[in-house]
């Protein structure tokens, strides 16, 4: 496709000298150039009117064409829109281009695109007068010439509006840019007035401004020098006190915020450990209470009908004491949180490198009590023998305690096994699974699928979950620890009994 072709450069001459410019011409001016866009206005408005309405006119002659090709009718419609629309674009186009560049030419495209769409679109809504009888010639045999005229009128009148409107835009934009011209030659003599007079005021005053300036300048200089050394004077002497006054002040607040420190570090500290002992006892009474309730319930599920009402009361019993213990363990919290809150931020600063000290020994110290626990375990297992194993069913072969809830089948519960039961075991698989691993033991996993009465499949996830539980769950390492203790004191218990 072809470029349009570029306007060619004029060739510098001498300067001419433009002739001066009224008011009255300039104003004479605009209104031409007021005028001009009114006329390409209605040149526009004229040509896009008369394009849609040759489009309407066209459409139905050449959608019947369409339709006599056997083409379905709300297909053939859409094809002189097509070919219409291309023709009144390429029109308008060119049009535009040559309003806005006296130069432009349109190249080998355009004018193929502008007379195939035109020819096409004449073609198609002449095809019957050309043809009455169906048959093609190259020449015509009996064409409709009436019909011919008819049809032609509306493209005909397209083509020769854009053509005339390209020229009425050509010479349009060239009398705008001799207007122009000619108001701008008008407002760069007035601007140029205005800027000399304005430079002739602006001089004039900047004589007499610096004779002003001159004159308070000596008077000031004398006086500025004569305050700068009073006010030198009194500012060494108000910078030594106010030093003098700052250094003590700082060692007064470095001694009491030492003080505070200490003070708040010890409180803080000691309302660590009170808020953890009563967060593990409310901990072990909502698990004791939670095992309690679901062991209840279970036990209801397999009782008669007639002792349902019985055991629905039990079951709320034990609800209202577990939330009266939790509300009372909150209760408690809370107030031991607000008694120190007030004192423990003050002792914040020099409470940390302490209070890592102390987490980095107590967590050696639970490291300690689990290697302790796990050889104690595995000799407690190997002493006691078939009595400690007989005694201690939770126990497996590597000392590590297993699951305590048994394996339901779908049989033994009407078709299927309770949602908590089911949640109970996984996270006791998970627990031994996590016990073993803390412990450098292999969980014997078969035996663990053997108690449920699970596969492979389930054992393999129980041990994803609980190195998942292990990296992520915050608590989760030191339940498993805190049951591991608890495991290894009952397991010396029972091999003492036996």
């Amino acid at each position: 496709m072809s470029a349009p072709t570029a306007p060619r450069p004029k060739q510098a001459g001498p300067p001419k000298i433009a002739a001066p410019v009224s008011a009255d011409d300039a104003n004479k001016a605009r209104k031409s150039i007021a005028k001009l866009d009114e006329v390409l206005a209605m040149v526009t408005k004229a040509l896009l009117t008369l394009g849609g309405g040759a489009l309407i006119f066209t459409c139905v002659n050449v959608t019947r064409f369409g339709v006599s090709h056997e083409i379905p009718w709300y297909i053939a419609w859409m094809l002189d829109p097509l070919a219409s629309l291309a023709l009144i674009t390429v029109l308008y186009v060119d049009g535009v281009l040559a309003e806005h560049g006296g130069d432009y030419k349109p190249g080998g495209w355009p004018f193929l695109l502008r007379w195939t769409a035109g020819l096409s679109t004449w073609v198609m809504n002449c095809w019957t007068s050309l043809y009455p009888d169906g048959h093609f010639h190259f020449i015509p045999q009996k064409p409709d010439a009436g019909g011919i005229l008819l049809h032609s009128v509306a493209p005909a009148l397209l083509i020769l509006l854009a053509e005339a409107a390209t020229g009425y835009r050509k010479y349009a934009t060239r009398r705008r840019g001799e207007l122009t011209a000619i108001i701008a030659t008008f407002e760069s003599a007035k601007a140029t007035e205005r800027e000399t007079a304005e430079m002739r005021a602006r001089e004039e005053a900047e004589r007499e401004a610096a004779a002003k300036r001159e004159e308070a300048e000596r008077e000031a200089a004398a006086k500025r020098q004569e305050a700068q050394r009073e006010a030198d004077r009194r500012e060494r002497a108000e910078n030594a006190r106010l030093e003098n006054e700052r250094r003590q002040a700082e060692i007064e607040a470095a001694s009491r915020t030492r003080r505070e420190e200490i003070e708040a570090e010890r409180e803080r500290l000691a309302l660590t450990e009170r808020t953890a002992e009563i967060e593990a006892t409310r901990r072990k009474t909502e698990a004791e209470i939670e095992d309690r309730r679901l062991r209840e319930q279970w036990e209801r599920e397999q009782a008669e009908r007639d002792r349902e009402a019985a055991r629905q009361a039990e079951i709320v019993k034990a609800e209202a004491q577990a939330e009266a213990l939790r509300k009372e363990a909150e209760a408690q919290a809370e107030a031991l949180r607000k008694e120190a809150e007030a004192a423990a931020e003050a002792e914040r600063i020099r409470a940390e490198a302490e209070a890592r000290a102390l987490e980095e020994a107590e967590k050696i110290k639970r490291q300690r009590a689990l290697e302790r626990a796990a050889a104690k375990s595995r000799g407690t297992s190997e002493s006691a023998g078939a009595r400690a194993s007989i005694s201690s069913g939770r126990t497996s072969e590597s000392g590590v305690a297993l699951s305590a809830v048994p394996a339901l089948t779908a049989s033994e519960n009407g078709g299927r096994v309770p949602r908590e039961v089911r949640e109970k075991q996984r996270d006791e698989a998970e627990r031994y699974i996590a016990k073993c691993s803390l412990s450098g033991i292999a969980p014997d996993l078969e035996r663990l699928g053997n108690q449920y009465g699970k596969g492979e499949t389930w054992v393999g996830d129980r041990v994803r979950a609980a190195k998942r539980r292990l990296a992520e769950e915050d608590g989760f390492e030191e339940s498993v620890i805190a049951d591991a203790l608890d495991v290894f004191e009952d397991d010396s218990d029972s091999a003492g009994a036996a």
